[in-house]
């Protein structure tokens, strides 16, 4: 069974007043795991936002995904792969932005699959995008 790790637009999707359908189907025929990097970036965004009314909106929504999913925590283990990715061709010959490393090293670490909208943003792992139905192989497409 494949293991699935969310990336912050899966999540902020589903928030939308009028979420993707493709996305909301493959959310409720797949388990997922909600990987600690993407709660830190998603309350990073809620508290930059300046309309309360919206914070304490996405602060619920959050505390009631947090209930409801499994969370993916970052480990020793994690920290000492992202080290070595890092320092790898891949990422020397294309900066990868940090939210995105700290994904890439969880997904080799536990071999698991992101689900994000943004392949290209991923060098070690393969991405799945529930927009399309692709997936993402180190830049190699597949229906």
């Amino acid at each position: 069974m494949r293991r699935f790790i969310l990336d912050t637009n899966v999540v902020s999707e589903v928030w939308k007043p009028k979420p993707d359908e493709n996305v909301l189907l493959w959310l409720g025929r797949h388990e997922y795991f909600i990987p600690s990097p993407v709660i830190a970036e998603l309350q990073d965004g809620i508290d930059a936002d300046t309309n309360l009314a919206r914070k304490l909106r996405l602060n619920g929504l959050l505390d009631g995904m947090l209930a409801q999913n499994m969370v993916l925590s970052w480990d020793e283990e994690t920290a000492r792969i992202w080290g070595h990715l890092r320092n790898g061709s891949l990422v020397k010959s294309k900066a990868q932005p940090l939210w995105d490393s700290l994904l890439d090293a969880m997904a080799v670490r536990y071999n698991a699959v992101i689900v994000s909208r943004n392949a290209s943003d991923f060098r070690h792992t393969t991405v799945f995008d529930p927009w399309t139905g692709l997936e993402h192989l180190h830049g190699k497409t597949s229906a």
